[in-house]
């Protein structure tokens, strides 16, 4: 009678995901934004959504400094689409987005409805006095 064969199967290691902030899905904009805030600075990526690409010159074609960029950008970017519900994902997954577009489109749209809201329910809680 023939040996019994034994076979490792390798398991994927166990992604902690605590800290993570909840996917944005349109709703509690700023606390979304906070949230990715720490964890951007947390990763050093701060900077991605902060400060647009170097543009080469013609005396400096700043080639390192715009490949560190390139990388750092679509590392930012995937944490910020990543943290997006699937909905919002389907519309912002464009490569035509950098992490600081993707950030700043994020920030006129979300932001500025959040803003609406809050002057709304600000002066109809004045308005039923």
């Amino acid at each position: 009678m023939a040996e019994p064969i034994s076979v490792a199967i390798p398991i994927a290691p166990k992604v902690d995901l605590t800290g993570l902030p909840k996917k944005f899905s349109g709703q509690f904009f700023k606390r979304w934004q906070q949230w990715m805030k720490i964890r951007l600075t947390m990763k050093g990526l701060l900077t991605v959504i902060q400060v647009p690409r170097p543009e080469p010159t013609d005396t400096n074609p700043r080639t390192a400094e715009i490949a560190q960029w390139t990388e750092k950008n679509q590392i930012g970017r995937g944490a910020i689409l990543s943290a997006l519900s699937n909905t919002l994902f389907d519309i912002y997954c464009s490569d035509s987005y950098t992490a600081k577009s993707l950030w700043d489109e994020l920030d006129r749209k979300y932001n500025t409805e959040e803003q609406g809201l809050e002057k709304y329910s600000v002066s109809k809680f004045i308005s039923n006095d």
